[in-house]
């Protein structure tokens, strides 16, 4: 590698490699007997052949393995861990060494068994050499599921540690998806192991990943790591597929021609969807669920984050509603130290008189010793948790130490409480639902989530399996304790998630952002982020504007908050569910909405543009429950046909407003792809016509075709959006806009 791709941060990737496996598909052998189409019922069929495997729906291919290779592969080995955070110091990225030792790749089928809507393949997969230990058993199954006539595969290899299918990709063919993934909007290459850990600082920009993994022990991370991974992908081509585990995953697209997706388990079972976008996203949100729509209150002001002291909350919250800012709630991360904040009731009442509310944080796991912003009770449930055996373990039967969130610290030593335990749970979200009437709070930022160790001991299950699912298992204390508060209207912002944490959370919180503009893990990759969770089932996505931290690396330029870089971020995440403010891992070394008059106006200037499309917003997220699609989405989403490049950077909110922000320094006006119909930008009224292109003659495939490009005004307070007049709703956002005075 040549030292300018190094300095482009192409070192994550040989570290990536370093760890890797690659199971190639080999050789496909098919006797005579098993060869030939059958028929799985309303239309589906499958042949498996020389050709390889094809699942079709009438004339449509479903699902294609490799070209005239083996659809599955199986391996002998074990996975090796790295970097699990143990103590406070220690903010490594976790990582699987995955040691094949074997690799058996040639499939030679002896057999078909036809039994309604399903067909089984049975044979044997072998490696390249006459080792008898190089033969294993196989089964292979395509079924139509009866309720929704979805294609389900299912392969079974008894012996082998992981096992992986091989589907045909054809060049040109993007994918999207995969969860949070930020680096782009659609993943043309790379590794994607699905495994919920830290985002990382840096994500394979330079120098900044160098320096946190020179000097914080491998917490650089890089373009996969994300505590958000969900192992599903939709394909321009027409289809999807979803792994259907919690365990250790790779769904790898570094090789041309296939897109290779591994489960660890003797076991890979996977759901596949196809058609269109919509219809994908639609067969998806079926199987994994929709997430709850947020609190009214939450959609049309902004929930500001501010620490330090009541007088502080108070002052921040006199300022903003001053500047005539529609304000929702307050984000007060250490809210639970009453030692830090006497006099808190009194200020959550008075707020609360003044329709704002306040959230706090909550996590899953209790600082070791005291700390100055932990909750007051936290020493008391930590010692009540140990006493009845509550507590996450580690192979020596102790109470595991694990790296927990801290607002103060960044992290402490902590241990979890025991997710897998029903009494544990129970007894914990009793504690929650008192302290949440306690406090007078309106909903939580939950935090962590990726922290279970691998190797941990649970009182039910795998850990390893378990991982990957526990945020899920938090995210249902936590909603369960908001019910039995009597709160069933409160806010869930939570950062880990595996694909069905959305649905019982509701809002992603995108994590591990600094301030900074790059698209590794600043504001330019939010919105890819966003668009490869809500594909991948995530449909509510908010980043926090400002992002994180500002971390500085020696004899570098350190990155500060702009005024500018603020703007953007909120402009940005006016399409979303949520407008809310980070105030940051250093709150008084990094600026502010509040802290400057420019900065004052800028943001309730822009929380008044929140609160004039709150309508518009809740209708959209309506609409999307409805129809498994995110609220915030690519617009190849609803135009499959369009060229992608030629909307790239766009987003639709709902199906009728387009925007595309400005996430880059120094501009203000961007080029939009409009696609077919009337679109009316919404500060100016300017109209523009798109015809709608010819369809394609009858068994012909259609050909993409570029959006009409347009030069829309993005000036800082007024980003480039747009709305189709045809959409009563959409088109009532500009009378929203002039009642409320923002068009002036």
């Amino acid at each position: 590698m040549s030292l300018g791709a190094l300095l482009a941060g192409g070192y994550p990737q040989l570290r990536e490699r370093r760890d890797a496996s690659d199971l190639e598909p080999g050789l496909v052998n098919v006797a005579p007997v098993a060869r030939g189409a059958v028929s799985l019922g309303n239309g589906v069929y499958a042949q498996l052949g020389g050709g390889g495997l094809t699942v079709n729906r009438r004339s449509a291919v479903v699902w294609r393995g490799v070209d005239r290779g083996s659809p599955v592969t199986a391996g002998v080995g074990r996975l090796r861990w790295r970097g699990q955070p143990t103590n406070l110091r220690d903010s490594s990225v976790l990582r699987a060494d995955e040691q094949v030792s074997r690799s058996l790749s040639n499939l030679l089928v002896t057999g078909r068994r036809l039994e309604g809507s399903s067909v089984t393949w049975t044979g044997t997969l072998t490696d390249a050499s006459d080792d008898p230990g190089g033969t294993l058993p196989v089964t292979l199954t395509v079924t139509r599921r009866e309720r929704d006539s979805r294609v389900l595969l299912d392969v079974s290899v008894p012996g082998a540690d992981v096992v992986a299918v091989h589907e045909y990709r054809r060049d040109g063919y993007t994918i999207r998806g995969l969860g949070a993934q930020g680096v782009a909007e659609s993943v043309e290459d790379g590794r994607y192991p699905v495994l919920t850990r830290a985002d990382g600082t840096g994500r394979g920009r330079w120098p900044l990943t160098a320096w946190q993994d020179l000097a914080r022990n491998g917490s650089g991370g890089d373009a996969a790591t994300t505590s958000a991974p969900v192992p599903a992908y939709l394909s321009s081509a027409g289809s999807g597929l979803a792994l259907d585990t919690t365990g250790y995953a790779v769904v790898d697209l570094r090789h041309r021609g296939r897109v290779d997706s591994s489960v660890w388990s003797d076991r890979l079972r996977a759901r596949v969807y196809d058609g269109t976008p919509g219809q994908m996203l639609a067969q998806h949100a079926t199987d994994v669920g929709v997430p709850p729509a947020p609190p009214e209150w939450a959609t049309s002001g902004a929930v500001v984050g501010v620490r330090g002291s009541v007088t502080r909350i108070r002052s921040v919250v006199n300022r903003l509603t001053g500047a005539q800012a529609d304000l929702a709630a307050v984000l007060v991360r250490d809210g639970g130290a009453r030692r830090r904040y006497p006099g808190w009731a009194t200020m959550v009442d008075r707020l609360r008189g003044r329709d704002v509310r306040v959230l706090t944080s909550v996590s899953g796991g209790f600082a070791l010793r005291s700390r100055a912003g932990g909750p007051d009770d936290e020493p008391g449930l930590l010692a009540t948790a140990r006493a009845r055996g509550w507590l996450v373990e580690d192979a020596s039967g102790q109470p595991a130490t694990v790296r927990l969130d801290d607002p103060d610290a960044g992290g402490v030593a902590g241990a979890l409480l025991d997710l897998t335990d029903p009494a544990a749970v129970d007894w914990y979200t009793g504690v929650l639902a008192a302290r949440m009437r306690a406090d007078g709070v309106s909903g939580w930022s939950v935090e962590g989530g990726d922290e279970l160790p691998v190797t941990a001991r649970l009182a039910a299950g795998n850990p390893v399996d378990a991982h990957n699912s526990w945020p899920r298992r938090l995210a249902s204390l936590t909603r369960a304790a908001c019910v039995r508060a009597g709160r069933p209207d409160c806010l869930l912002v939570q950062r880990a998630a595996d694909e069905r944490t959305a649905a019982v959370t509701g809002v992603l919180s995108l994590g591990g952002r600094t301030a900074g503009w790059s698209a590794e893990d600043g504001l330019a990759g939010v919105l890819p982020a966003t668009f490869n969770a809500g594909l991948a089932g995530l449909g509510l996505v908010s980043s926090g504007i400002g992002g994180t931290s500002a971390p500085a690396v020696p004899l570098w330029p350190d990155e500060r908050r702009s005024d500018e870089l603020l703007a953007r971020w909120a402009e940005l995440e006016l399409f979303g569910p949520l407008l809310r403010t980070e105030d940051g891992d250093r709150p008084d070394r990094l600026a502010q909405v509040w802290d400057s008059p420019t900065r004052l106006r800028q943001f309730a200037a822009l929380t008044r543009l929140f609160a004039a499309t709150a309508q518009y917003r809740r209708q959209a997220i309506a609409a999307a429950r409805r129809s498994g699609a995110p609220l915030v989405r690519p617009v190849w989403a609803e135009y499959p046909r369009l060229r992608q490049g030629s909307t790239a950077g766009q987003l639709l909110m709902g199906r009728s407003v387009l925007a595309k922000p400005v996430v880059s320094p120094g501009e203000d006006a961007v080029t939009v792809g409009l696609p077919p119909g009337t679109w009316v930008e919404l500060f100016s009224g300017r109209r523009h016509v798109v015809p709608t292109p010819p369809e394609p003659h009858p068994g012909e495939r259609p050909e993409p075709v570029a959006a009409r490009q347009v030069q829309v005004p993005a000036p800082v307070g007024r980003p480039a959006v747009l709305y189709r007049a045809d959409d009563p709703d959409a088109a009532s956002l500009r009378r929203s806009l002039r009642a409320a005075g923002l068009l002036g």
